[in-house]
């Protein structure tokens, strides 16, 4: 049975990213994510940031995040329960001694009845406990969802639907191999070896970073019209 790391390191090379790729994707530390795919979970963080970080790289890498999390969990869960069970005591216990009770009787004016005291005493408890609620519900919305998509402004938005559509084709001279990578959202385009005279086409929107393995062996264009490849090996270049 594969282990939660192998099933990211399979799915993240079978979709053919770098972990710098998915790190700047994600918003996730590429240390983190190296760690998570040596099966290794010790990152100083506690296991709700260490649940959200995996949540949100298995949805980008495709895979199920509950499945992912369950089997988190039983692996923190044979490390060790009892410190976790510390940290809930520490933030869900408040603590009435006599001392905090003497000093509360003595400051209320000797005109209030014990009646009026209690309720003080409630409304008390229930405004500082819906105040927890509301920290803890804001933190979790954060560690879950921290790779929310950057929302486009209006201008900007109106802008990129304004452009002219354009077809960006790559013609192997010789055979060679290619990747298109979209920079708006990362969304991989094409990632193929082209043989001798082979072409390929893809929609061009905004800015596309292209991987060649040997700039000398392409030819690109887009609408029809040539451009120059920038690089004559390996390399990686913008299309703005």
């Amino acid at each position: 049975m594969q282990t939660i790391g192998e099933r990211l390191e399979e799915a993240r090379k079978r979709k053919g990213i770098s972990v710098r790729e998915a790190a700047e994707a994600t918003k996730i530390r590429s240390d983190y994510l190296q760690k998570f795919e040596a099966n290794s979970f010790d990152v100083n963080l506690p296991p709700l940031y260490i649940r959200g970080f995996l949540t949100a790289y298995a949805r980008y890498l495709e895979l199920d995040p509950q499945r992912i999390v369950s089997d988190l969990n039983t692996i923190l869960n044979s490390e060790g329960k009892a410190g976790r069970r510390d940290n809930r005591e520490v933030y869900g216990r408040v603590d009435f001694g006599d001392n905090a009770g003497s000093e509360s009787k003595a400051n209320l004016p000797a005109s209030r009845s014990s009646q009026e005291q209690a309720l003080l005493l409630k409304f008390g408890l229930l405004g500082g406990g819906a105040i927890v609620a509301i920290i803890a519900i804001i933190l979790l919305i954060k560690v879950l969802f921290p790779s929310a998509p950057v929302k486009i402004t209006p201008p900007l938005a109106a802008t990129i639907q304004a452009e002219t559509a354009q077809i960006l084709t790559l013609t192997a001279t010789e055979a060679t191999r290619v990747k298109i990578v979209q920079d708006l959202d990362g969304t991989v385009l094409l990632n193929a070896a082209l043989a001798r005279g082979e072409s390929k086409s893809v929609k061009k929107q905004g800015k596309l970073l292209i991987t060649v393995e040997a700039g000398k062996n392409l030819r690109m264009e887009v609408n029809g019209r040539n451009y120059a490849i920038p690089l004559e090996g390996y390399g990686r270049f913008a299309l703005d």
